[in-house]
């Protein structure tokens, strides 16, 4: 029974240690990037700071950090194991694809899902204040429109007539008269 949980336990150690295999390097933002993956052409060697136990160096890149169009990144032989002496592809045969496609663009470290909803909510943001401008100054030509058409009212000379704390209707006094063409003239010079 016990070598039943051993071999489980082995098996399961065994399975989860390729998932652990983690790589980290600094991109051409100054950022930390880390990856299950290999970083992309554009990453020179020296900003790789770890690869995963057992990867050595990448085939093919020159220690100047510029190396082929394509990276064959391959674990290193452990001890025991036999190579099976496959050769990194020459410069110039990575250069060109075989198949005649274009080459795959290298990632470039940024997540493109919350760049594009940065610029959604930004766009988004400034539909909203545009809105906002367009109601505030719709609201102000009403305001202006309607203090021009009370002032040309308060201009003939013609009593007015406005509801009372009873909801009757009265004429103005002169005083609440000349208050009423001083509140007017005010929104007429703040709105038009």
């Amino acid at each position: 029974m016990k070598l039943i949980k051993l071999l489980l336990l082995t098996v399961a150690i065994g399975i989860g240690a390729p998932a652990m295999a983690q790589w980290q390097w600094i991109d051409k933002d100054g950022r930390k990037v880390f990856s299950d993956r290999p970083p992309g052409l554009d990453v020179p060697e020296k900003n790789i700071v770890k690869r995963p136990k057992g990867y050595g160096a990448l085939k093919g890149v020159q220690s100047s950090g510029t190396g082929p169009a394509l990276r064959d990144v391959a674990p290193a032989p452990q001890d025991g194991e036999a190579s099976d002496g496959a050769v990194a592809p020459a410069p110039a045969a990575a250069a060109a694809p075989a198949s005649g496609a274009p080459a795959a663009k290298a990632p470039s470290g940024k997540d493109k899902e919350l760049e594009a909803k940065k610029a959604a909510d930004a766009k988004a943001k400034a539909d909203a204040e545009a809105a906002e401008k367009a109601k505030q100054a719709a609201a102000k030509a009403d305001n202006c429109k309607r203090a021009q058409q009370a002032k040309a009212m308060y201009d003939t000379g013609k009593a007015v007539r406005v509801p009372n704390e009873k909801g009757e209707m009265v004429f103005q006094n002169d005083e609440q008269r000349a208050a009423e063409i001083k509140r007017t003239d005010d929104v007429i010079f703040n709105n038009c």
